[in-house]
């Protein structure tokens, strides 16, 4: 026997061996122990598996329990895990919400509420900030510009200003701004819906692209803090700096927290990367004079 062939079946006229005077190998012996302490009970084919698998995940009827105790070990599952909180809708019952090409419709059926209809008709036909969402104070916030005045939806709500709790549970503030721009005066209002750790943010009066800046301004404004506040704490663990700062200047960041003349720019384009628009990790500390070079 060589290279698993038995020369005999290979090589014409090649003698064929004499298998009873030959002890036969450790792999061999070890295959028959294996096979004689096999529990034929347990064996299983991969498709019974996967069908297993298949219905644990679809199935919930309680006659399919033996497949939840399965017992084979192959065949178990990673324990199910929970990735949401259970907890209840901005919108409540009875709400549909779609986006489509950043558009925003709703509709209504009969069983919502009277404060399920007044958060959906703030949403509908608002144009939404794709790729701007983000976790601010521990609050999940997207952004939402809407076309038109927003006397409408500010009738709807019963509020010109400040803030109120619905009855659903819903935080609803009114803010309205007047600025100069142009020589004109501009006039937005945002109306922000608060549910949980959910913010609903809307703006009126702006357009698409102006409100697009103005959140990315607010992200690198929040980007540069934290830079700021985590660059304090490396000088201070006597770590280097982001750049190699004078004594003067250290001392300056150690005390203020900032040194005068340094801002903070993004390090990667937020135009092609959004998502690293509030990133104190996408935050370099340059002077004015050092844009450019």
């Amino acid at each position: 026997l060589t290279f698993g062939f038995q020369l005999h079946n290979v090589i014409p006229g090649y003698p064929k061996p004499d298998t009873d005077a030959m002890e036969p190998s450790y792999e061999l012996i070890h295959t028959q122990m294996k096979t004689q302490e096999w529990d034929n009970s347990k064996s299983i084919l991969g498709v019974q598996c996967e069908v297993q698998k298949q219905l644990k995940a679809f199935v919930t009827l309680e006659r399919f329990d033996q497949l939840y105790g399965s017992t084979i070990t192959s065949c178990q599952q990673a324990p199910e895990t929970k990735k949401f909180a259970s907890s209840g809708s901005v919108f409540g019952k009875g709400v549909k919400f779609a986006l489509k090409d950043g558009r925003v419709t709703t509709d209504i059926i009969s069983v919502a509420n009277e404060d399920g209809r007044r958060v959906a008709a703030i949403l509908n036909n608002a144009h939404y900030l794709e790729n701007l969402h983000f976790t601010i104070d521990g609050v999940d916030t997207h952004y939402f510009v809407k076309p038109g005045p927003s006397e409408g939806d500010l009738a709807i709500l019963g509020l010109s200003g400040g803030r109120r709790t619905l009855e659903n549970g819903v935080n609803v503030t009114v803010s309205q701004i007047n600025t100069m721009l142009n020589g004109r005066t501009r006039r937005y209002t945002d109306i922000q819906l608060q549910y949980g750790a959910l913010c609903l943010s809307t703006r009126y009066g702006a357009t698409l692209d102006e409100e697009k800046a103005r959140v990315l301004e607010l992200a690198r404004q929040r980007a540069v803090r934290r830079a700021w506040a985590r660059e304090q704490q490396r000088l201070r663990e006597g770590e280097e700096g982001l750049r190699a700062w004078t004594e003067g200047e250290k001392q300056q960041a150690l005390n203020t927290g900032r040194v005068r003349g340094y801002d903070g720019f993004f390090v990667i384009s937020v135009e092609q990367y959004p998502e690293l628009s509030d990133s104190a990790n996408n935050i370099h500390f340059m002077r004015q004079s050092e844009m450019g070079r």
